[in-house]
């Protein structure tokens, strides 16, 4: 926004007695003049304040969520391979029937529960990036937060929502793939020459597939706590430009009289 300086001047003019005003015997009458200056505080500095408690509770929310989401995950993904895991090493060990539908789900079973088992011990181990930001804005905090650190941290945080956007985006065709394969393990469960425990068993997998595939990719399409987080600040940042006030008073004093100057830019 471009500023605009408008001054305004006036000046009161008092008449003192005609014998301390004659022009004779003071030609260069000697004047005071007392500044008096007032400024408004800065919007860049009020903006700058408001941007960062709007920061510090968007990323402490952020980590809060994100770590309650992690949890739920990396749970999901233990049990999940886990069991997996369990029918796939059940049909490939098992003595009788031991047909080709059986061998080729204990190795379905065996390849998707060894990807869950190890995505979920890989989301239980690791340090959510939320929470390293987290821990870098809180000491930012401590030393005073300048326009530079706060900049930092809004690209910290555009950084992260664009990040968690490519993994959700991961999630959303993993769940698909789930669901694709719980849906050949019901279309290739009634075929001939297989026993009643095998369409059973394979009815039952390839509904749970069916039915966290399709869970897991519905639940993509909602932001993560880093998108949120900065969908918000975008709308919710106070700009720095603004208007600017300088007030300023100047009163004049001499031997011809007295005199008050005001001006302001705005």
């Amino acid at each position: 926004m471009r500023s605009a300086a408008i001054w305004i001047s006036t000046l009161v003019v008092g008449a003192l007695p005609a014998s301390l005003a004659s022009a004779e015997e003071d030609p260069a009458p000697a004047s005071v003049v007392i500044g008096t200056e007032q400024r408004a505080p800065s919007p860049t500095s009020e903006a700058l304040t408001a941007n960062a408690a709007l920061m510090d509770r968007l990323l402490t929310t952020a980590n809060e969520k994100t770590r309650r989401e992690q949890k739920f995950a990396a749970a999901a993904g233990i049990v999940g391979g886990s069991t997996l895991i369990g029918l796939g090493a059940w049909r490939l060990t098992e003595v009788e029937p031991q047909s080709q539908f059986s061998r080729g789900l204990g190795v379905m079973f065996m390849t998707l529960g060894a990807a869950d088992l190890t995505t979920g011990i890989f989301v239980a181990t690791r340090v959510a990036h939320e929470t390293r930001r987290l821990e870098r804005w809180e000491k930012a905090r401590e030393d005073g937060i300048t326009e530079l650190e706060l900049a930092r941290a809004e690209g910290e945080l555009l950084s992260s929502a664009e990040s968690r956007e490519g993994e959700r985006l991961l999630v959303r065709w993993n769940g698909l793939t789930h669901a694709l394969a719980g849906v050949f393990v019901l279309a290739l469960s009634p075929v001939p020459n297989t026993t009643r425990t095998d369409r059973v068993s394979a009815y039952i997998v390839g509904g749970l597939f069916v039915g966290t595939g399709f869970a897991a990719f519905g639940l993509s399409f909602r932001p993560t706590p880093s998108e949120a987080a900065w969908t918000e600040y975008q709308a919710n940042k106070v700009s720095g430009a603004g208007q600017q006030l300088s007030f300023r008073l100047s009163p004049s004093v001499s031997r011809h009289g007295f005199g008050l100057g005001m001006s302001g830019t705005f």
